[in-house]
Formats: structure tokens, C-alpha cells, sequence
């Protein structure tokens, strides 16, 4: 699967270890990327000293993938919270913040009733799709809100698309970045894998970076970059910059390691090929697409991905995926391809779960060494985390972790909450308000 990313070309420079060191940069005609870092590496350094994680609401995640909800509620743990996933009569997906405000029950132990609702198994409060309670077990002839006044619970924007259940995470749907196409999956002449999905023991920044980063295809992967002095360096890349993500097209040769299957058959030779391969990030579910053209430039063999991660918490990463090929479209190939794309994918994941600091960190460590091009996705990654910031949907961590420790449960803010801000049981988990930047969050 990482085969498919792009390339860039390399040449390292002293990213401010031990707080200094740019010049080097300066002398290779980076200032504008050594700029960047000189600016944000006193904001970053005084967010690493505060323990503060980036964790953001405002996002569609995937909550899961369709087959795994069926009849019965489902509980998904996302960005440190619990919630409950569950099927109206007519196939619906329905996201609730799963904590009863009753008394702090699990809905997702509860039971699904015939009015689209779900029932808690604690004293059977039945709460509905749009976060209305709409009966108390004990006084079902009364209407809810006159026995427990404002009862309400968050409820959250769900689509079914691509065989995921989406959920919007967060009280803002109408500034939220789109959910990304996926234009193979109705298009006749692409197969798909099923979807597939696993949990890396690893913070969501360090599974993504273990697919954004271009260097260490040669090194983790074997993928050598050929017809250039350096086969281990990328070569020449054209990346666009946009709102809600980044693209990178980038045309390596590449001679593919033989691994026995099918796929030995794609080309007919040894010899290295020019290859297109094109690479789309984009915020909502934290997505990443990518597509080779395997066979070579012109042979129109297209292996293609795209790759979901959902933070289960700063140290959790769900992983989603699915995969698509325009040849050899025989249905007992479905394994291999499967096989092939997953091979890579535990590579990195065993460099991703390996990796330091365990929890998800603000952003650049400020004592760290960097590298120009090599590193232009990651920079870009990491300003798209700072524009969120900006726009008060990141959650403050320190501050949620003291409410946890006095005993109060937090949820994440829903578009119900927004539209009637009053007589929550449960508080929001705390954020950062609009506009503040790293340095003024200390």
C-alpha cells in the first residue's frame, strides 16, 4: 500500500536541536520551510511542556464499517469517548454519545425498540436518532420531559457511504470538510476487496506519518527508486496545497520486488518502468488515497487505496481500508490483492507502534532533526492541524483530564447541544476558544 505514496527528493538539515540550527537550510535555499519552523518552534516547545495532545471535534471519522453493525447496538470508543452505534427499523445508522444522563448507564448494552429508538439497560430510558428521550420505563404513560425536565442526549450526523458508517464528531456540520469521492467503488471496471479494518497500538499522527513519509519506501518496504544516482532517494514531485488536504503526483521508476503470485505476471520483465502514482490527504477521516499505475505509464493498471484512521484515543488508532484494481479481475484474485496491499500495511505498522513518544504529540518535536522536501507532507499535515486549532475544535486535554479526576464525565458537542445549549447533564469536553494559536493556549 505504501508504494503508492509520493516522492520527494532529500537533503537533511538541523531542525533546531537543542533550539537552534536553521542555517543549514538557509544555505540549501529552504527559507521559507526553515521560516516556518523558526516561528512555530517556541509555540510548539511551550504545548509540549503543557502535556497537550491534539485531538479534534468538528471531523467525520469513520465509526465503523457497515457489515459490523447489524441488528444489536455496537459501542465505539472515538477521541477518548464512548459511543453507541445502533440500526433504526428502516436500516438507519444512528451515533449517540453512549453515557445515559440518567445514571451513567452503557446504551450499548441496551436494546434496540421497534420506534427507532434504543432502550438502556440500566432502568430502561429509552432515548431516540435525534437525542429525545422518548419514555421512562417507570412512567411510560407520562411524557419524559415532565418527569426529568430537558432530558436529552448528544446525538451526531451519520452517513453510510462505501460500506463505513461516518460520524460527524462535533457541533459545526456546516463548516465540515467533505467526506473524500470514491469514484472506483460504483465504477464497473474497478474490483474492491472488502473493507477491512484493525487497531494500531499507536497515536493516529504516527499511523498516518508511516504512509505520508516517501523515504522510507526503499528502507521499510524494499521499493527502490531506479534510473537516478541514488535509488533510495525520491525523485521529482508536483504537490498542491487545499483547504481540507494536500495532493502530490510524483512519476518514480521502479522495478517491483518479486513476491511469487499473480502479480509477478503484471509486467514482463525485471526492468525498472515509469510509474504515475498520485496521493490525496484530506482532514475528514483523517484520509488518505493513493493510486499507482502498476503496470507502468500507459499500461492503465490501476491499484488504488484509501486508508481511514479514527484516534480511539491519544494512544489507539483505528485503521479502516479498502482496496480496488482495474485488472485481473477474476474474483480468486480478491486474496492476493488483499494480501499484497495488507503485507505493507503491517510493515508500517510495526514501525509506527515502535515509535517515540508513545502519546500523540502537538505537533513538530522542537528538538528534533528534520529534512526539507522529504518532509513537505508532514509540514503540511501538521499546518492543517494548526488551522483547526485556530477554529476552537481541538480538545483541551489538560483541562478534560481534571474534570475526569473530579469525577465528571464529558461528552463531545453535538449539533442538538448547539441548538439548545441548556440543562446538559453532562458538560462538552473543553476546547480551545477561536482563535487561539499555541502560543496563546499556555
Amino acid at each position: 500500500m505504501s508504494a503508492h505514496q509520493a516522492g520527494l527528493s532529500a537533503h537533511q538539515y538541523d531542525a533546531g536541536r537543542n533550539g537552534g540550527g536553521f542555517s543549514d537550510c538557509h544555505e540549501h535555499g529552504c527559507s521559507h520551510v526553515a521560516n516556518l519552523y523558526q516561528r512555530l518552534l517556541p509555540l510548539v516547545r511551550r504545548t509540549w511542556e503543557r502535556g497537550d495532545r491534539p485531538v479534534f471535534t468538528n471531523v467525520w471519522y469513520v465509526a465503523a464499517r457497515s457489515e459490523d453493525l447489524q441488528d444489536k447496538p455496537l459501542k465505539v470508543r472515538m477521541l477518548g469517548c464512548d459511543f453507541v452505534l445502533y440500526r433504526e427499523p428502516g436500516g438507519k445508522a444512528v451515533c449517540l454519545s453512549n453515557v445515559c444522563p440518567h445514571r451513567g448507564g452503557s446504551l450499548a448494552h441496551g436494546k434496540c425498540k421497534d420506534d427507532g429508538s434504543i432502550a438502556c439497560p440500566y432502568h430502561a430510558w429509552s432515548f431516540n436518532g435525534e437525542g429525545k428521550c422518548t419514555q421512562i420505563a417507570s412512567r411510560r404513560d407520562e411524557d419524559p420531559q415532565d418527569v426529568a425536565p430537558g432530558v436529552k442526549i448528544d446525538a451526531y450526523p451519520t452517513e453510510e457511504k462505501y460500506g463505513f458508517i461516518w460520524a460527524f464528531l462535533g457541533d459545526e456540520p456546516e463548516n465540515a470538510a467533505p467526506i473524500i469521492e470514491m469514484p472506483e467503488f460504483d465504477d464497473d471496471g474497478f474490483r474492491s476487496t472488502t473493507t477491512h479494518s484493525e487497531v494500531w497500538e499507536t497515536n493516529y499522527h504516527w499511523a498516518k506519518f508511516s504512509n505520508l513519509d516517501l523515504v522510507h519506501l526503499p528502507v521499510v518496504h524494499g521499493i527502490k527508486f531506479q534510473n537516478q544516482d541514488n535509488p533510495d532517494s525520491p525523485p521529482p514531485f508536483e504537490l498542491t496545497e487545499h483547504d481540507d488536504g494536500f495532493d502530490l503526483v510524483y512519476y518514480p521508476s521502479t522495478s517491483r520486488p518479486r513476491k511469487g503470485g499473480e502479480w509477478d505476471k503484471i509486467r514482463d520483465s525485471d526492468e525498472a518502468k515509469k510509474v504515475e502514482s498520485r496521493m490525496k490527504f484530506r482532514v475528514a477521516g483523517i484520509s488518505l488515497y493513493g493510486k499507482v499505475e502498476i503496470g507502468g505509464v500507459g499500461s492503465g493498471m490501476h491499484n488504488v487505496f484509501y486508508e481511514f484512521s479514527t484516534p480511539i484515543d491519544d494512544q489507539t488508532t483505528a485503521m479502516y481500508y479498502i482496496f480496488f484494481r482495474n485488472f485481473m479481475l477474476q474474483p480468486e484474485l480478491d486474496e492476493e490483492h488483499l494480501k499484497r496491499n495488507l503485507m505493507q500495511a503491517r510493515q508500517d505498522k510495526a514501525i509506527a507502534e515502535a515509535q517515540q513518544p508513545r502519546i500523540a504529540p502537538v505537533g513538530p518535536d522542537p528538538n528534533g532533526l528534520y529534512t526539507y522536501d522529504e518532509d513537505s507532507e508532514i509540514r503540511l499535515y501538521w499546518n492543517l492541524m494548526g488551522s483547526m486549532r485556530e477554529r476552537g475544535w481541538q480538545i483541551d486535554r489538560k483541562a478534560w483530564a481534571e474534570a475526569l479526576a473530579a469525577g465528571h464525565y464529558r461528552a463531545i458537542p453535538s449539533p442538538v447541544r448547539k441548538k439548545d445549549p441548556k440543562g446538559w447533564v453532562h458538560d462538552e469536553v473543553p476546547r480551545y476558544a477561536r482563535g487561539t494559536t499555541f502560543a496563546a493556549a499556555e
